[in-house]
C-alpha cells in the first residue's frame, strides 16, 4: 500500500502551486492603494514588492511598514523579474500593460476595485482576501471596520461638512468621500451646492452658501503654487478664517478602502475636539 501511494502524492506534490505549503501566493502591488491592501491582509513572507510611491511618508501613511519590502516601477519588466504569483494592481495598469503575456509566466492579474461605499468596500476586502489566499484576515479586518462604524455613527454631528482641495476640487454623491462624511455623521455640502461625483466648486458658490465646517485633505500634489489658486484667494482666506476648518495630516484620502475608516475616525475625532458633536447646524442651501 505504502508503495502504491508514494507515486500519487508525489504527483499531487507537482501539479500544487508552489504556494500550496506557504502562507499564500508570492504578490507584488504597483500603487500605493494595492499597497495598503498588500501590507493589511497579506502574510509578510508573501509580499516580494511594493509600489515605489510606498515609501515616500508624504504619500502613503503605512510607509513604516512598506519600507521593509522591495520596491518596483510597476512596469512589467518588473513583474518578469520578480515572477510573483500575483500582482495587485489597478483597472489602468491592466489596461497599459499585456496580461496575456504576464500569464504566459504564470502570472495572475488581480484587479483592486475603486467602490464608492462602504458596503462595497467590506465586499472588495473580502474579494481581495480571496486572491491572496487570505480570507480569514479578510473577514477579521471587514468586522473590525464594522465595529468602527458602528461605534462612529452613534454620536450625532448634524453639520455641513465641505471636503475643499486647494484647487477647488470636491466630491459629491458617489464618491468615497461623501462614504467618508456619512461614516463621521455628516452631510456632504458639496451635494447640496450641485456637485455629483467628482468635480470643482467655484469661489462664488461656496461664498454664497458657506459650509457649517471645511474639510482639507493632505494631498501632496496641492501644494504646488498652480494648483492651490483658490485657497490663496483674499475671501477665501477670510471665509476659512471664520469657519470651523479640519485639516487630516495623514494621506488617506487617494484610495477608496478600509483604511477610509482611519479618515472618518480622524475628521469625527477633530470635531468632538472642537465642542462640534451634537451642533445644531444651519439647514441645506437652497
Amino acid at each position: 500500500m505504502r508503495s502504491l501511494l508514494l507515486p500519487v502524492l508525489m504527483a499531487a506534490a507537482c501539479v500544487a502551486p508552489a504556494w500550496a505549503q506557504s502562507a499564500g501566493p508570492r504578490l507584488m502591488s504597483t500603487n500605493i492603494c494595492a499597497d495598503v491592501l498588500a501590507l493589511s491582509l497579506a502574510d509578510p513572507s508573501q509580499i516580494i514588492s511594493l509600489s515605489r510611491q510606498s515609501q515616500d511618508a508624504k504619500r502613503f501613511s503605512m510607509v513604516a511598514k512598506a519600507s521593509q519590502f522591495a520596491a518596483n516601477e510597476a512596469s512589467a519588466e518588473d513583474v518578469l523579474h520578480l515572477k510573483p504569483d500575483v500582482v495587485l494592481a489597478s483597472r489602468r495598469w491592466n489596461a497599459r500593460h499585456q496580461q496575456d503575456l504576464l500569464k504566459q509566466y504564470g502570472v495572475r492579474i488581480v484587479t483592486v476595485p475603486f467602490p464608492t461605499d462602504w458596503q462595497a468596500i467590506l465586499d472588495s476586502t473580502l474579494k481581495m482576501g480571496k486572491a491572496i489566499g487570505r480570507e480569514t484576515e479578510a473577514k477579521a479586518l471587514v468586522q473590525n471596520v464594522q465595529s468602527r462604524l458602528a461605534k462612529l455613527q452613534a454620536s450625532s454631528r448634524p453639520l455641513n461638512a465641505l471636503y475643499l482641495r486647494p484647487n477647488g476640487g470636491s466630491a459629491g454623491t458617489q464618491t468615497h468621500v461623501d462614504a467618508v462624511l456619512a461614516a463621521a455623521g455628516l452631510r456632504n455640502h458639496a451635494t447640496a451646492l450641485g456637485l455629483k461625483g467628482w468635480g470643482r466648486l467655484d469661489m462664488e458658490r461656496i461664498l454664497m452658501n458657506p459650509p457649517d465646517v471645511f474639510i482639507t485633505p493632505s494631498m501632496v500634489n496641492d501644494t504646488a503654487y498652480a494648483k492651490s489658486a483658490l485657497s490663496r484667494h483674499p475671501q477665501m482666506k477670510a471665509l476659512l478664517s471664520r469657519i470651523p476648518v479640519v485639516t487630516l495630516t495623514e494621506n488617506d484620502w487617494g484610495c477608496s478602502n478600509w483604511q477610509l475608516i482611519e479618515a472618518a475616525e480622524a475628521v469625527a475625532a477633530q470635531l468632538d475636539a472642537l465642542g462640534l458633536s451634537g451642533a445644531t447646524a444651519k439647514g441645506a442651501p437652497v
